[in-house]
């Protein structure tokens, strides 16, 4: 199984989901600064990357866990989607796909956190205001990679699309 988080950046919610899916943050208590700041691609990438699919690693079963930002494209996703699918179709890919939207998980001080230090390069507010939104948003950006696992887990369908609302 291959799971795919996705959200505007690619860089903050999408890493933080794959670390909680992955265990390598514990998720029975809030993330310190230095976990959050030390997540694999947290506040990393910029424009270019997105689109890009990035590998965190494999979960206790096995299963690949990528993120990918899409910014404000409305059609990444859904292509994506449709290429899987029509791989599926073709008898070219077997292995069941979930993509999964953390956009709504984002609170409103990571979305000026964010802005500022990767838009604007102003690291020193937007950093601290990135902090605070990963410690605002852990129990829901945690109860989401559970949602997504047990739809992963109990869906017949090969290609999951789930976009959390």
């Amino acid at each position: 199984m291959i799971y795919i988080y996705n959200d505007f950046g690619g860089t903050h919610t999408t890493a933080l989901a794959a670390a909680y899916h992955l265990k390598k943050l514990d998720e029975t208590h809030e993330p310190t600064k230095n976990e959050i700041l030390n997540t694999h691609n947290f506040n990393k990438l910029v424009y270019k990357d997105r689109g890009k699919l990035y590998f965190h690693g494999k979960d206790e079963d096995g299963n690949k866990v990528y993120t990918m930002g899409r910014g404000r494209s409305k059609i990444l996703v859904p292509g994506i989607y449709n290429l899987i699918d029509m791989l599926i179709k073709e008898e070219v890919l077997a292995e069941k796909i979930i993509l999964s939207n953390t956009s709504p998980t984002v609170p409103f001080s990571m979305t000026c956190g964010g802005m500022l230090s990767r838009w604007l390069k102003i690291d020193f507010i937007g950093v601290p205001l990135l902090v605070i939104g990963a410690k605002q948003a852990y129990q829901d950006i945690v109860n989401l990679v559970h949602h997504t696992k047990q739809v992963a887990n109990t869906s017949n369908s090969q290609l999951i699309m789930l976009n959390n609302k």
